[in-house]
């Protein structure tokens, strides 16, 4: 194959399997791919393995077609996996969770978590962790903890983390802790609360994350042709799979047209609302930069005999709360508590009194074991047990 770019390992790279030694050459030790003419005078495949060659014809995406094969729906052995996952982080993964480990099986089948390490600088975590077999035996108090970040509201579970100094990472957002029906959000932890929608899975995610890569002009040819080589791969697995490879842009207006309030996290909430009723929520006395000013104002006070006073417009928005829970519209209590958890740990304590009622109220449970473990955990460096574990054995 003429043209290829050269791995930048050479002759001394581990990788084996069919489609990197198809893309990039291997000078000395490496052996490109057979021709059609040799191909012929291979010996004859077994039918299942025909059926998926043909299949693949004209896709140029994989010549595994075992691997190839089992994007077709996540892989049964992946589900005590997906079990485990469900008793330890509380939540249930899409189907997409999977598939994207797969894919990434696909590309270095010893460590598929570092798969993006090269391109995006991120790495595989969270939920993955159990996929790899290192969170046997682990409480799910320690679980979901397990890379949440200090913004992180429980609607979230990481599943990518980068290296850089920002503390950027990507995970599932769902409003239900019941439901499949995620999104993909990033947030830099160490710059703000302000979480991003990236896609509506992890393979439109990280197509987006490179697309945008792409766009700086100064990358270098070696490193650009890397990038578009995996950008293809997630662009035609995705079709493969039928995702959904919608880009920001339209999700956020489709997510904007179902949310009860934009929250600090400007992610939104969404909590049932009967139009007939009006119950469900109701919005709060005041507006998100009213709501901020009061408490900067209480975080900044370093006079302890002046902090009543300043409290007094906060308890009275608690006051309102109170009354909402009583007439049923418990979305009231959830934005008053998010927006005191995003604002920072000055508030905890209150957090702890508003967020794990509106949660147990509005039926999600699970999310108000997630906040209380969270608000618990004073550090504000995301736990990672497995780097606990590795350090150990």
């Amino acid at each position: 194959m003429a043209g290829k770019p050269v791995c930048k390992y050479g002759a001394s790279c581990y990788r084996k399997n069919a489609e990197h030694l198809h893309a990039f050459s291997h000078p000395l030790t490496a052996k490109e791919s057979p021709s059609p003419s040799s191909q012929e005078e291979l010996p004859e495949s077994p039918p299942a393995a025909k059926k998926a060659k043909k299949e693949e014809d004209g896709v140029n995406i994989q010549s595994n077609t075992e691997i190839s094969s089992s994007f077709v729906s996540p892989s049964a052995a992946l589900e005590p996996c997906r079990k485990q996952i469900k008793e330890q982080f509380l939540v249930d993964m899409p189907d997409d969770f999977t598939q994207f480990w797969d894919f990434c099986k696909s590309l270095d089948s010893c460590h598929p978590e570092l798969v993006l390490m090269s391109s995006l600088h991120l790495e595989l975590v969270g939920p993955f962790h159990v996929l790899q077999g290192q969170l046997t035996g682990v409480p799910w108090q320690q679980c979901v903890l397990q890379d949440r970040y200090f913004y992180d509201p429980p609607e979230l579970v990481t599943v990518l983390r980068s290296d850089d100094d920002r503390g950027f990472h990507l995970g599932y957002f769902r409003d239900d802790p019941k439901s499949l029906d995620c999104l993909v959000v990033s947030n830099c932890a160490n710059v703000d609360c302000e979480f991003r929608i990236e896609g509506c899975n992890l393979f439109s995610a990280v197509r987006f994350l490179l697309k945008n890569k792409l766009q700086d002009k100064s990358i270098k040819k070696t490193k650009r042709q890397e990038l578009e080589h995996i950008e293809s791969l997630i662009k035609n697995k995705a079709e493969e799979l039928h995702l959904d490879m919608q880009e920001p842009k339209g999700l956020i207006t489709k997510r904007n047209r179902t949310i009860n309030a934009k929250c600090f996290h400007k992610i939104g909430l969404s909590v049932p609302f009967d139009k007939s009723t009006e119950l469900g929520y109701r919005p709060l006395p005041v507006t998100d930069g009213e709501l901020r000013k009061i408490l900067d104002r209480i975080a900044a006070c370093t006079i302890e005999a002046k902090r009543p006073s300043l409290m007094e417009p906060l308890q009275e928005i608690v006051t309102y709360v109170q009354f909402a829970n009583d007439e049923c519209d418990y979305g009231m209590g959830l934005e008053l508590g998010l927006d005191l958890f995003m604002h920072g740990d000055q508030f905890h304590s209150l957090v702890l009194t508003l967020l794990p009622l509106a949660y147990e109220l509005l039926y999600r449970d699970e999310y108000a074991r997630i906040i209380k473990e969270h608000v618990n955990h004073s550090d504000r460096t995301p736990l990672n047990i497995c780097a606990t574990i590795n350090t150990v054995n």
